[in-house]
């Protein structure tokens, strides 16, 4: 299945939705999460990859459903999109169990009459406390122990002890961190979010007086990498950024971006080598970079549709404005397979076609470049991708019974 991550201003905080009537009767919530929009999940079946880039079919699928639930005022864009990957969830079988027993989208307990191990399979993250109640219980019972009602649902998490709503404030009286930031780690570390204060460096800021930011725009501080390292077992740089802090999941360009820093204060706490730390940003980027993103991947952006220069500018245009900025062109080339050589290269093309010079090209500027005598890479490229394309289809045209 699929989910899409959007921008925290589409659904209100607090308030989620379950959408169990969608188009094809999957499915479909829609919640805050973490300051953003999750969105999801589709259920397909298919062999199980490790890779997390979901089809891009499956994200366009759940954009149409999402336009359902918003005004009619506001458009769901492409380019909306800061994270998307798929995952697997098994479908468990208990292997002693009569032929014939149907298999499980929850999980599975059994008992080995061989051997009278109890296993437990199938599941998921989200009920491992009643996975672990089912599993107890049936040992309790099958060998007669003497035991209480299980108490797993009254068991704190690691830095549930003491907790109060009060921890942010305290974490801002105390270490002059920023609200946003204190709300963040109470939230992420429960009590233990004073021991990360602990390791935050002044930041030579009149406020926040500590807790170098990670990331602009983002509460994650520094000093939580050193921490997760020293406190949590984390070992690299991709485990730092999905399963810990989720910045993949939440933002995959932001995570790309802020890759180099994580492996720098990784490779101080944890005494990496040059060779070392090179081997764990490389391991980290190859992975995230398979999350969905604004762009699709592989030029997968419906191509093959662009019959015209005005349908073209609308491709150019991911973000849905009516012109195409500066940081438009450069994704644009990327995602259909001609990317900017250089910054310079960019910024020489942008000035050829914004002739206006106010940083936004319209439609009729974009026209008025590609039916011009000015010849660039860009338009060569391009030019050269649909007429390969068009005489593909003429050939396959061709081909066909009765074809000329």
């Amino acid at each position: 299945g699929t989910h899409i991550v959007l921008p925290g201003y589409y659904c209100p905080a607090g308030i989620g939705m379950l959408d169990i009537n969608t188009s094809d009767g999957r499915f479909l919530f829609f919640l805050p999460w973490e300051g953003h929009t999750i969105v999801g999940t589709t259920d397909r079946k298919g062999p199980a990859v490790s890779t997390p880039q979901p089809p891009e079919e499956e994200i366009q699928w759940i954009l149409r459903e999402v336009e359902k639930y918003l005004s009619s005022d506001l458009r769901v864009r492409r380019a909306d999109v800061l994270s998307a990957w798929q995952g697997f969830r098994p479908l468990a079988s208990d292997p002693h169990a009569e032929p014939g027993a149907p298999v499980s989208r929850d999980h599975v307990v059994s008992t080995n009459p061989e051997t009278g191990i109890t296993f437990i399979t199938g599941g998921k993250w989200t009920t491992y406390r009643h996975m672990a109640e089912d599993v107890i219980n049936r040992v309790v019972k099958l060998h007669g122990f003497n035991a209480g009602p299980c108490v797993t649902g009254k068991k704190r998490l690691r830095g549930g002890d003491g907790y109060t709503r009060n921890v942010p404030v305290q974490l801002v009286q105390e270490f002059g961190v920023s609200e946003d930031v204190a709300q963040h780690l109470a939230h992420t570390y429960g009590m233990h979010a004073f021991e990360v204060c602990r390791l935050a460096r002044p930041t030579g800021k009149n406020w926040p007086r500590f807790g170098s930011i990670l990331l602009e725009g983002f509460p994650y501080l520094e000093c939580e990498v050193e921490y997760a390292c020293k406190n949590e077992m984390v070992c690299t740089v991709k485990d730092m950024l999905t399963l810990r802090m989720r910045l993949a999941f939440l933002n995959k360009e932001a995570a790309l971006a802020v890759a180099p820093r994580v492996a720098d204060l990784m490779a101080e706490a944890l005494g990496w080598s040059r060779r070392e730390k090179k081997r764990q940003l490389a391991e980290a980027i190859e992975y995230i970079s398979q999350f969905g993103g604004s762009l699709p991947a592989d030029g997968a952006f419906a191509v093959g549709t662009v019959s015209d220069v005005r349908d073209l500018f609308h491709t150019f245009d991911l973000g849905g404005h009516g012109y195409i900025d500066a940081i438009d062109l450069r994704n644009a080339a990327k995602m259909l397979g001609f990317p900017f050589q250089s910054k310079s290269e960019a910024e020489r093309t942008f000035k050829n076609i914004n002739k206006n010079k106010d940083g936004k090209i319209t439609e009729d500027e974009f026209v008025a470049w590609w039916n011009s005598t000015t010849q660039d890479r860009l338009k060569k490229n391009i030019g050269e991708k649909f007429i390969k394309r068009e005489a593909t289809r003429l050939d396959w045209l061709g081909s066909r019974p009765g074809g000329k």
